[in-house]
């Protein structure tokens, strides 16, 4: 049962990097809501899952923290992603 909670709780911090980066795209219109609506209850159902017939103990309790860690992790890096680089001149010269 202590394999299945590890498991759930790696899960909703990938999942909670996951809502951090939908967010940031939703906010700067790459994607609709709904995307983020998915990741957002994928995340919830994960970490509530970890409590689940289990009284609160210090698993869940860092586990909750690192899917918080994780958020702000996948917010930054949507933030701060580099633009794709313009490759026309190398691929087309202005010789030809």
């Amino acid at each position: 049962m202590d394999f299945l909670r590890g498991l759930l709780g790696f899960l909703g911090m990938g999942a909670a990097f996951m809502t951090g980066r939908s967010a940031v795209a939703v906010r700067k219109g790459w994607q609709k809501p709904s995307r983020l609506y998915g990741w957002v209850i994928r995340t919830v159902v994960c970490v509530v899952a970890i409590a689940f017939r289990n009284p609160m103990d210090t698993v869940d309790l860092i586990v909750w923290g690192l899917a918080a860690l994780a958020f702000a992790g996948g917010l930054r890096s949507a933030w701060r992603q580099k633009p794709p680089e313009d490759l026309t001149r190398q691929i087309f010269p202005d010789g030809s």
